[in-house]
């Protein structure tokens, strides 16, 4: 700490000079003879600490006492005064003079007041830097726990009188009687481009919010990356058409994104409009909304719509789809595979479709190529490949097109796979028999007669069976039964042949066996 001493007698100044200040940290910048010498001083030297004389020429001590407090309020003075008068001790405490020693003071007491000065000095300068250092933590917090509390709001966390208090604690200028709207904005294509690295999602709220200049939009980020909007609605007599005045921002904003970063992105508009506590209804309308980009396509604004009542069964034009695409798929048939798969997505894109719709739509025909995955002992992941993801989460397909770009892939992935891999059996015994039933499958053979020509129990052949091939032994003859019948017909065989060669003598029992396995009858087969 720097010390500067003003005193005009000259043995005094002499003595206080010459004090071991060195040993206590304190390094004595210069002295002065009188105030007016020890305000040049302090405007040149800039000590921490003034020792001084209540009695000086032409300055008194007070008077400078109370030009150093204005001029330089930092500064810890210390007083040797002769004057025990009460009036100069409460003239000095006015000031805020930091403390008021009687001469003749000893030198251990001067060196106390002036160390106790400067760790006062210390003390404050810590608490000022943390308080600054605070002060800026906050500010950077800031926009963080803004963004934590819109969060909170729209999920429906706050009780009215507590959104007050974290609307003025956080320094916002939400109004609690106006009217909000909610926006949702999402990336379409939103998984596959992020994980490309071809977008920041930071990057985007920042956008966003840099093309909402207006202050009556507040932003923050959901918990899968979609950007949420509250927005302030300015009327209060027809909610419709400023509505409306949002549904147009919201377009001019996604037109706006597309030409700054070449993305096409999608928002959900809530049907309706309330207050800040009421907030939770309005997101989840505007959840929906956006997930009907599923339904129109992405690029757009959508506003919510009360679903529809619609059946609980999703009825299509093709009443056995999943049994024509199972035997294109066994076939190997690509193309008709690929017809069909075309048909089921159509069907399901009416007039009337709604993204629950679709999204059972398409978890009908993804679980259909999962069936006939599994059936073969086969790893669904190991044959879709890249469009697992997708499949397992169907949730991130955002668009039609995209969903069925997804179902052709898969369907070429399993024709593909098919040309290269069989089930996988490991058992001598249980591929012993799948050799016998391809090579005799015109016999009847039940696992008991299979169990007594391999010497084995017919129990533990049934498990071990179901363990190496995925399914029952009587589903398994059954289906390799089927399969070569559909396979003998689609070449050209008559129904008599094709149920004799399976071991089938009654033609009637045979036509209904197949119609409950396919889903058609043998003659629609043949034509």
């Amino acid at each position: 700490m720097n010390l500067l001493i003003a005193e005009d007698e000259t043995r005094l100044l002499e003595n206080l000079s010459h004090m071991p200040w060195d040993k206590h940290a304190i390094e004595m910048v210069g002295t002065a003879c009188n105030g007016t010498e020890a305000l040049i001083q302090i405007k040149q030297k800039q000590p921490d600490i003034l020792l001084m004389d209540i009695q000086m020429p032409e300055m008194d001590g007070l008077t400078l006492a109370r030009e150093v407090t204005r001029e330089h309020p930092h500064i810890k003075i210390i007083i040797l005064s002769g004057h025990d008068n009460f009036k100069y001790a409460q003239a000095a405490i006015e000031l805020g003079v930091y403390k008021y020693l009687l001469k003749p003071a000893g030198e251990s007491l001067i060196l106390q007041s002036v160390r106790d000065a400067a760790q006062c000095i210390h003390a404050e300068f810590i608490e000022r830097s943390n308080r600054v250092m605070l002060q800026e933590q906050w500010t950077h917090y800031l926009p963080i726990l803004h963004q934590h509390f819109y969060k909170n709001l729209v999920h429906g966390h706050y009780r009215l009188e507590e959104i007050e208090h974290y609307r003025k604690s956080l320094k916002l200028e939400m109004d609690l009687h106006s009217s909000y709207a909610l926006i949702i904005i999402d990336v379409d294509e939103h998984a596959s481009r992020i994980a490309e690295g071809s977008l920041d999602s930071n990057k985007l709220i920042h956008l966003i919010r840099e093309l909402l200049s207006d202050s009556d939009y507040y932003l923050c980020k959901d918990e899968n990356g979609s950007t949420i909007v509250i927005g302030k609605i300015p009327g209060k007599e027809d909610v419709r058409q400023e509505l409306f005045g949002i549904h147009t921002t919201m377009e001019k904003l996604l037109r706006n994104i597309k030409q700054c970063l070449d993305i096409s992105v999608s928002a959900g508009i809530s049907g309706d409009a309330g207050r800040l506590h009421e907030l939770h209804p309005l997101y989840v309308q505007a959840k929906k909304a956006l997930q009907n980009r599923a339904v129109y396509g992405g690029g757009i604004a959508i506003p919510y719509h009360e679903p529809h009542q619609i059946d609980g069964m999703l009825h299509t034009h093709h009443a056995h789809d999943d049994k024509q695409l199972e035997m294109a798929l066994e076939t190997a048939d690509e193309e008709l595979a690929i017809h069909i798969i075309t048909n089921m997505w159509e069907a399901s894109k009416s007039n009337s479709a709604s993204y629950e719709s679709i999204m059972e739509q398409m978890l009908y025909i993804t679980g259909v190529l999962a069936l006939f995955i599994r059936k073969r002992g086969w790893s669904i992941q190991e044959v879709t490949g890249t469009d697992f993801a997708y499949l397992y989460n169907l949730q991130s397909l955002t668009i039609p097109d995209r969903m069925y770009d997804v179902l052709r892939s898969a369907v070429k992935s399993i024709v593909s796979y098919s040309h290269c891999h069989d089930r996988k059996v490991t058992h001598k015994t249980v591929e012993a028999i799948l050799e016998l039933l391809e090579t005799k499958v015109e016999q009847e053979f039940t696992l008991h007669t299979l169990a007594d020509r391999f010497y084995v129990n017919a129990s533990y052949l049934s498990r071990l069976f179901k363990q190496e091939t995925g399914m029952s032994f009587t589903s398994y003859v059954l289906e390799r039964k089927m399969e070569r019948a559909k396979a003998a017909l689609m070449n050209g065989a008559r129904v008599y042949d094709a149920a004799s060669m399976i071991g089938y003598r009654d033609i009637s029992y045979f036509t209904k066996m197949f119609r409950r396995y396919w889903g058609v009858t043998p003659g629609s087969i043949k034509k």
